[in-house]
């Protein structure tokens, strides 16, 4: 399958879709680089804000001087009903990791713009649904996913162009819905949960770390994250308890409202746990918080 010669290629073609509108003001460049004779680890982050965007992260990446990638993703404010753009591109030799997504803020987000435009690219590349559990749970079923395959790549970025296009015509550039009172706690919810469940099950935190000490690596998460207040970054030990995922209802709970649960006597918290999903997964909220929990 063709491997692109120029890995930046998917951040260009965003850029180009997305010209004029990403302000010089403002903008956070980050760098950090450890060299080794076993391979170089190296990530660059370019980071924007939009007065609807809270944070467009652009970086591009090097592991152990085998594996790179790039990573583009425009979280949105949650005053607006905007979908989460995001795109992975990565692998090592012939095996690539691939991610393209319009991820919805709301659970009747429509998506029927982006629908033809999916289905076309998915035929072109060769690409089933997802079956990874934690993607299903935080994007639309219109997600591209490869997992370690073989890919077209240069396919890939024409896809990348093609999402682009929809989230800007049909999403970003009409004006999204403004978000407001029980709206907004359901938009506030998905961006957090993407990315929760992203740092959850992202191993690039510990290749990070490695590499240049935990320090490096939260400044890393901080500048992906660092928008949403309410969000903040677990290393869990090796004691940690599993973290709790309702596979049906699609929920997931964050560690602090879990641990709420846990202080409690062992007979009280089965009964309050499903109280919480079954609450949550009523009013669409898609992970449980401390805000959440205390809901129900």
């Amino acid at each position: 399958m063709p491997r692109l010669t120029d890995v930046r290629a998917p951040i260009d073609r965003f850029l180009s879709a997305f010209a004029g509108e990403l302000a010089q003001e403002g903008r956070l460049d980050f760098h950090v680089a450890r060299h080794s004779p076993e391979g170089d680890t190296w990530l660059r982050v370019e980071s924007y804000t939009t007065p609807l965007l809270a944070r467009v992260v652009l970086e591009e990446y090097v592991i152990g001087g085998r594996m790179r990638g790039i990573v583009v993703m425009a979280f949105p404010r949650p005053e607006y009903e905007l979908p989460i753009f995001t795109v992975q591109l990565g692998g090592v030799g012939d095996r690539s990791i691939a991610l393209l997504d319009l991820s919805p803020t709301v659970p009747d987000a429509d998506l029927s713009p982006l629908a033809p435009v999916a289905e076309r690219h998915r035929a072109a590349l060769g690409l089933e649904p997802t079956e990874t559990a934690w993607l299903q749970g935080i994007c639309s079923p219109h997600l591209l996913h490869a997992n370690y395959r073989e890919l077209d790549e240069e396919r890939f970025v024409d896809a990348v162009g093609d999402y682009a296009d929809v989230w800007l015509d049909s999403y970003y550039r009409p004006g999204p819905p403004a978000a407001e009172g029980p709206r907004r706690d359901l938009t506030a919810n998905a961006i957090y949960k993407f990315k929760h469940q992203l740092h959850h099950h992202d191993p690039a935190y510990g290749f990070f770390a490695r590499a240049w000490g935990k320090a490096a690596a939260d400044a890393f998460v901080e500048i992906e994250c660092g928008d949403d207040p309410a969000y903040v970054h677990h290393v869990p030990g090796e004691d940690a308890p599993k973290p709790w995922v309702d596979a049906q209802r699609r929920i997931v709970w964050d560690e602090p409202a879990q641990a709420e649960v846990l202080a409690e006597p062992e007979g009280q918290q089965g009964s309050w746990r499903e109280r919480v999903e079954s609450g949550a997964s009523a009013d669409g909220f898609g992970i449980v918080t401390l805000e959440v929990l205390r809901r129900y």
